[in-house]
């Protein structure tokens, strides 16, 4: 194997280091933690689809409806698959073509999964998605037209993961995982980058996403930090999850430093089902250090926020992408977010995928 395949890698938990070369390392050998990227690793062979470099664009009728007139958005739905999954899908396909994977294995309501299966096709290499049941039949048919097998497993969410990582540990396929690896979660820095360059340099008072798995949260806290130095302030960076799971906004409100445990209900952001994140601790320290806050919004919420965009400004997203726009109105109401602020919102799924109810 090349020695450009070698990299190390941190765990979350315990922080033991543990050099993956010549196959794939999925936890923790000393705890069984995920593990986290650390430092910079180039492929030798990009398997790109031509993401990033995704567009930001004013606000002006939007931002003025919900007291936000300076509000902004990254609009991550334009990517080669519809959502912000491509920026880490593109070095985790290069990671499994670096290690000479034979298969690539994901477990993904939709978004991620339609990723993986276009990456794979792009690097050559045979994918199964593991869904759960009640996913999203146009996500679904997504996976399926780039060949990958598609494969409904029935119960929550978590099982289709542990499914999943059962097949990638029994054969020589690559786990995608992309809620937990450390590939994926790395290459979300390219986020931050794009916003400091597209700022020019003045970068806005507020960014507020959706997180689920935290990947793109946690990936843009880094990327700013990277960029900026550790004694920089960065902008306010704040976080939005249904009220249906929101781990994350209640381990803030009780000041705990990792996700609590929460009753689940269902909700229309199907993408932010995650109840226990596996980067809960970088979420909650991103937080802390930003000064950021966590706010939780309802189905009526978002579907409000949904129309709104779309009607006033043209920008159609699905319910999970529009957990953002919810959260900004959340923030402005509540005064975190004043009239005069600067702010940019992260859109981060196609309203294509998911038709208007």
């Amino acid at each position: 194997m090349p020695a450009q395949a070698s990299v190390e890698l941190r765990c979350l938990d315990c922080g033991a280091v543990v050099v993956e070369s010549e196959r794939q390392v999925l936890t923790c050998p000393t705890c069984g933690g995920w593990l986290d990227l650390v430092a910079a690793w180039r492929p030798a062979k990009q398997v790109s689809l031509g993401e990033g470099n995704t567009p930001l664009v004013d606000l002006p009728r939007w931002g003025a409806a919900v007291g936000a007139p300076l509000a902004r958005a990254k609009l991550e739905q334009i990517a080669p698959t519809g959502s912000f999954k491509d920026r880490g899908m593109t070095l985790v396909a290069s990671r499994a073509l670096a290690l000479g994977a034979t298969a690539l294995v994901e477990d993904s309501s939709g978004n991620a999964g339609a990723s993986a299966a276009a990456y794979a096709a792009r690097a050559g290499i045979p994918a199964t998605v593991f869904v759960p049941g009640g996913a999203p039949a146009a996500k679904i048919a997504q996976i399926a037209a780039t060949g990958a097998r598609v494969v409904p497993v029935e119960g929550p969410r978590e099982r289709a993961t542990e499914v999943a990582l059962r097949a990638a540990r029994d054969g020589s396929a690559y786990y995608v995982g992309h809620n937990v690896n450390p590939f994926f979660s790395f290459a979300m820095s390219t986020f931050a980058d794009e916003l400091i360059r597209q700022c020019g340099g003045r970068l806005p008072e507020h960014v507020v996403m959706p997180a689920g798995g935290g990947s793109l949260y946690v990936g843009c806290w880094r990327g700013l930090r990277a960029a900026l130095g550790a004694n920089a302030r960065l902008p306010r960076l704040h976080l939005v999850q249904p009220t249906g799971c929101a781990p994350i906004v209640a381990a803030q409100h009780r000041q705990a430093d990792r996700a609590v445990a929460i009753e689940r209900a269902p909700t229309i952001a199907s993408g932010a089902e995650i109840e226990h994140p596996a980067r809960d601790r970088q979420m909650l320290a991103a937080l802390r250090d930003t000064d950021g806050v966590a706010v939780a919004v309802s189905d009526e919420a978002i579907r409000a926020a949904r129309r709104a965009l779309a009607t006033l400004e043209g920008i159609d997203v699905e319910p999970t992408a529009a957990l953002a726009p919810a959260g900004l109105a959340e923030l402005v109401r509540v005064g975190v977010v004043q009239e005069g602020d600067s702010v940019v919102i992260a859109t981060t799924g196609t309203g294509l995928k998911v038709p208007r109810e």
